[in-house]
Parts: C-alpha cells; sequence; structure tokens
C-alpha cells in the first residue's frame, strides 16, 4: 500500500512539473510573438498599407450593399415575380403572331418594353396604396410601408420606367404596342387601383387588364390588332376570375383591414358562394377556347382537345369550392391555376400555325355585307371578314349543319329560270303577285 501510494504521488507530481513547463514554454511563446506582431504593425502603419485597406474594404461593402438594396427595392416595387408573368403572355401573343420564322430579337425587346410599363404599373399601385398596405399581413413588408424607400423614390422610379417601357415598344416595336402599354399602366394605376377602395367589380377592371399584354405581344409581331389575338386575351381574362376569386377568399380578413372592397367582402358574400359562383362561371368559359382557337386558324386541330382537358381540372376545383366554400378548396384552385395558364400558353405555341408573312402589318379589312341580301347573315359571315381566317369555313359549316325553319335562317333561294335577270341570282317564288296588274290580293 506504502509503496503504492508512493508511485502515485510521483506520478502527480511529474504531471504537475510537465503542466508547469507547457505554461512556461507557452508564456514564453507568446511572449516572443508580440513583439513580432507589434513591429508588423508598425511596419504596415508606416506604409499606410493598414488603413488603406481596412478604408477601401469598408467603401466596397457598403457600396455593394447600398447596390443590394436598391436592386431589392426596385424588384419589389415592380412586383418582379408578377411582372415576369405578364412578360411571359406577351411573348405567347408575340410567338402566335409571328410567321415560319420568330424573330427572337423583337421578341426580345418586346418582352423588355413589356416587363418596364408592368413595374411602372405596379410601382404606382404602391405610391397609391401606401397606408391601405401597412396595415395588410401580406403586404406591410413592401418597400413603401416598410420605409425602405421614398414616396418620391418610387414614384420617379415608376415615371422612368413608364417612359422607358413605351420608348422601348415605340422604337422597337410599333406605335400601337406602345399606346396599348402606355393605356394599360393608366387603366392599372387610375382605374383599377382606386376602384379596389371602391367597389367590388375592381377585378373585373384588373381582368381587362390582365388580357392586353398577349394583344401587345401579338400586335408587335404583326403590326395590327386582329380577332384571333382575341383568343389568347379571352383565355387570360376567363383565368384571372378562378385565380383571383380564390386569392380574394384566402386573404378577405385581410382585405377588410386594409379597406378593399372586394367581392369577398361580407357585406357582399358572407358565405362565400358568389364568389365561387363567379370562379365556376368564368371555369366553364375556358373549355371552348380550343375550338376558337382552331376555328380562327390558330392553332392545328390537337389543341382543341388538349385546351378542353386542360380546363377540366380547373372546372372541377372551381365546382368543388362552389359546393363547399372553404379555405382549403380556394387554394386547391388557386394553385390550379397557376399550372393552367403557361401550360395553355405553352400549347398554344407548340400547335401554332405560322401566320402569312405578307399580311404582316396589314390593317385589318372587314367588308360590308352586299346591300341587296343584307339580310343573308351567312353570306356576310363567309365573304365579310376576309382578314379572319377561318371564319368563311365556320360560316359555311353553319350552313350546311343548320336545318332550322325560316325566320330562324336566311330566305331560301331558288334556281334562277330564263326570265331572271343576267347573271343570276335569288328569284322569288311568287313574283308574279308582286308585278303591277298581276297582284292576288293576298297580303305578303
Amino acid at each position: 500500500a506504502t509503496a503504492t501510494a508512493t508511485a502515485t504521488a510521483s506520478r502527480a507530481a511529474g504531471f504537475a512539473a510537465r503542466g508547469a513547463t507547457r505554461t512556461k514554454s507557452t508564456g514564453a511563446t507568446t511572449a516572443g510573438s508580440a513583439p513580432m506582431t507589434t513591429t508588423t504593425t508598425k511596419r504596415r502603419a508606416e506604409m499606410g498599407l493598414s488603413a488603406a485597406a481596412t478604408a477601401g474594404g469598408e467603401a466596397s461593402a457598403s457600396l455593394a450593399r447600398s447596390i443590394a438594396n436598391a436592386l431589392r427595392v426596385y424588384h419589389d416595387l415592380s412586383k418582379f415575380k408578377l411582372s415576369a408573368f405578364v412578360v411571359s403572355t406577351a411573348a405567347a401573343g408575340y410567338v402566335l403572331g409571328s410567321g415560319e420564322r420568330v424573330d427572337w430579337e423583337g421578341l426580345g425587346w418586346t418582352s423588355l418594353g413589356t416587363m418596364l410599363c408592368s413595374a411602372s404599373a405596379n410601382t404606382f399601385n404602391q405610391v397609391f396604396e401606401v397606408k391601405n398596405d401597412s396595415v395588410m399581413a401580406r403586404t406591410m413588408r413592401r418597400p413603401l410601408p416598410a420605409k425602405r424607400c421614398s414616396v418620391a423614390h418610387a414614384a420617379t422610379f415608376g415615371v422612368l420606367a413608364g417612359l422607358a417601357g413605351v420608348g422601348v415598344l415605340t422604337v422597337k416595336a410599333n406605335n400601337e404596342t406602345a399606346a396599348l402599354g402606355a393605356f394599360n399602366i393608366a387603366l392599372y394605376a387610375l382605374c383599377y387601383t382606386p376602384l379596389k377602395q371602391m367597389h367590388w367589380l375592381n377585378t373585373w377592371a384588373g381582368a381587362v387588364v390582365g388580357a392586353i399584354p398577349p394583344v401587345m405581344g401579338w400586335c408587335a409581331a404583326r403590326g395590327a390588332i386582329e380577332p384571333a389575338a382575341g383568343v389568347l386575351a379571352a383565355a387570360l381574362y376567363y383565368w384571372q376570375m378562378p385565380h383571383f376569386m380564390a386569392l380574394a377568399y384566402m386573404a378577405r380578413d385581410d382585405y377588410v383591414r386594409g379597406g378593399y372592397r372586394m367581392l369577398s367582402h361580407p357585406a357582399y358574400d358572407a358565405t362565400g358562394r358568389r364568389l365561387a359562383a363567379v370562379a365556376l362561371r368564368n371555369a366553364v368559359y375556358m373549355f371552348p377556347l380550343g375550338v376558337v382557337a382552331v376555328t380562327c386558324g390558330l392553332t392545328t386541330a390537337p389543341f382543341a382537345y388538349e385546351a378542353a382537358l386542360l380546363a377540366a381540372p380547373m372546372a372541377l376545383s372551381a365546382a368543388v369550392f362552389y359546393r363547399r366554400p372553404s379555405t382549403t378548396h380556394a387554394r386547391r384552385m388557386f394553385h390550379g391555376s397557376l399550372v393552367y395558364l403557361p401550360v395553355f400558353q405553352g400549347l398554344a405555341c407548340l400547335h401554332r400555325i405560322p401566320r402569312a408573312e405578307d399580311a404582316r402589318r396589314a390593317p385589318l379589312a372587314v367588308s360590308a355585307p352586299p346591300m341587296e341580301r343584307w339580310w343573308a347573315w351567312s353570306e356576310w359571315s363567309v365573304d365579310g371578314w376576309t382578314a379572319w381566317d377561318g371564319l368563311a369555313e365556320l360560316g359555311a359549316g353553319m350552313d350546311r349543319s343548320s336545318q332550322a325553319p325560316f325566320p330562324f335562317l336566311p330566305p331560301p333561294t331558288w334556281a334562277t329560270g330564263e326570265g331572271d335577270d343576267a347573271g343570276g341570282g335569288a328569284r322569288c317564288p311568287h313574283k308574279v303577285d308582286c308585278e303591277p296588274g298581276r297582284s292576288s290580293g293576298a297580303v305578303v
């Protein structure tokens, strides 16, 4: 036992001695390195390297932070994701209005001009709604309510973006496209924005705003507004109803807090059924869009089936939402709408029929119905709208398939005889009764 205790004490003394040696060594090393560090610092200070490097680094970091913050502010003022979505609709219109070869440079300039116009409209929207945005949970972190920029700064950005967008469209596209861009900025900022606080019809005004960008793209490619451009515009208009009605229902309390008069306001629709009916009705309207596109000569036949199949889930989700309005069903309809429109545009571009190059920038020509056959609606349909490809075939098909009796269709025609006017034409079977002196006394 004594031997064991002695050995333990000896080991403890050895550990203590080694620890003291390490401490002295570390202290000596630290003490020895201190003069070296001091000397290096003095030398760098004498050469001016330390102060210059520190000041330059801080200035670079500050500049980088300022640029990043400014870009973030402009990103949020323009609602970049929404503006990019608007650009996609204008690009789809441009591609559908193009000939065999898509002018990619023209498409790029049109997209840039549309992006700037959309950024301007969104900025003015936030300038006018600072107080409303500051009390809403989904908007209080925007640049103006969060004090990340001043109202004057935002207004200046909106003006410059609008002028730049309209200027780009004027120089690189045409005057008609630029006029549509300027009109849409004014419609969004001066009509839709104040109407949100006045009446629930604001959603319909906003739907018109959303339907214009694809027409801008078409007009940039063709140089004129043509009826076929209305197919994609109609798709945008109808699509916005289930999309924004779902959003209005999910954020109904927030909209009430912000002072907005949406259809989801309890004063207009306490149960949500009225709002859901609007969504369902417009979702059903999307079913025949593919057929209309094929009829207008915009796309090939398969698109009619694909568009109908694509609209089915939207209509189904809207029907479920109408049957039982709830936040869960509104969210499903909202997410479904985010899928529908990009796929619809992509399929339309995939199945597009190139426009005739020789008709580029030609104004829309509409001929009046013949005066002697003003009642012949079917003839006017076939021969009148010569600029609308496919309508002649539609009119002829209606004539062939319609069997309803007069007066629901134009009066029938009969084969001409030898005594008829030269050149042929319709002959009344009772002409003899109408001739002077040959009247039968019948009242026609």
